[in-house]
């Protein structure tokens, strides 16, 4: 669980204009979701948003934080209350939420680790990672609520029902919990060396350090934490021999909140052609209920092994 007070002091911060283009807090000039030099933390965002007369500020999405967005898009009915589908994600989530720029939306804040973004065809609900920023309004919905104790004004530990949702509203893949550790120490892998070989092979091993390689490494290290996994990286990645099995290392003895799964490199690997080996396809028509049976299920897996 984090409070919002401990992510505003996060470095990873940006101002934004009247287009949505995020804005560097030091320089003035366009930031980039990617490029930690060009956030800084709230109060920095928000001296140079009044500098500036910016818009507004906002908080970029790092896989490190372990903070997941999501964005309920036109979520209230003509009378002014959530929409099923809205009411439904929001108490389940049960996570710092406030209000859209526009009003018309929900932007919520949890803890928790997907494979990968989701946006789905025909808009009104988005989930974020990384690579994306989210405004902050500061417009906490739900104020009176939370002040009786019965919504959570912090950004609270949601890793089950984060995953629920990613089912049920576009993931290509099934998400891996970050407990129990990891299949392979059951004796039940299913992703096979070769096929997580196939993968790396498609893409660039010569990517950004923190963006690109390091991610990949955790995702490999997920399904191979052994001397199997390192030989994967250093064979789709030479010349960072020692620094693989250094990072292996850390992998073992530091616990990462919202751990990078295998699932995370088979979809980067899709962005460059890899075919995924299987899909999850659910009908927009049966959403509502299948929330609720998404997350009742990785809580019987969770809970029994079942």
């Amino acid at each position: 669980m984090q409070t919002i007070a401990q992510l505003k002091l996060r470095p990873a911060w940006v101002g934004y204009n009247t287009q949505k283009v995020p804005l560097d807090p030091h320089t003035g000039r366009a930031a980039a979701t990617n490029n930690p030099d060009t956030w800084g933390t709230a109060a920095q965002a928000w001296a140079a948003k009044k500098r500036h007369r910016w818009a507004g500020i906002g908080y970029v999405f790092t896989i490190g934080a372990g903070v997941v967005g999501v964005d309920l898009d036109d979520c209230f009915t003509d009378d002014g209350h959530l929409n099923d589908t809205a009411r439904q994600i929001v108490q389940m989530l049960n996570s710092y939420t406030e209000r859209s720029p526009s009003g018309n939306g929900l932007h919520i804040l949890a803890c928790g680790a997907i494979p990968h973004s989701v946006k789905p065809p025909g808009g009104g609900f988005e989930m974020y990672n990384e690579l994306r920023y989210f405004t902050v309004t500061g417009r906490q919905f739900g104020a009176a609520a939370v002040e009786q104790g019965f919504v959570s004004g912090d950004i609270e530990d949601r890793n089950d029902e984060l995953n629920a949702l990613f089912v049920v509203f576009g993931g290509d893949t099934e998400p891996t919990a970050p407990q129990p550790r990891p299949a392979i120490e059951r004796g039940n892998l299913t992703t096979s060396e070769a096929e997580v070989a196939r993968a790396l092979a498609v893409i660039p091993p010569n990517g950004d350090y923190n963006t690109d390689w390091l991610p990949i490494l955790m995702a490999v290290h997920d399904a191979f934490p052994d001397e199997r996994g390192i030989s994967l990286i250093e064979s789709w990645s030479p010349g960072y021999t020692g620094e693989v099995a250094r990072k292996w290392r850390s992998f073992e003895t530091t616990e990462r909140a919202g751990r990078i799964t295998i699932a995370s490199l088979f979809h980067r690997a899709k962005q460059y052609g890899y075919e995924p080996i299987r899909r999850i396809a659910t009908s927009s028509a049966r959403r509502g209920s299948d929330i609720t049976d998404a997350l009742a299920q990785r809580r019987r897996v969770n809970e029994h092994g079942l």
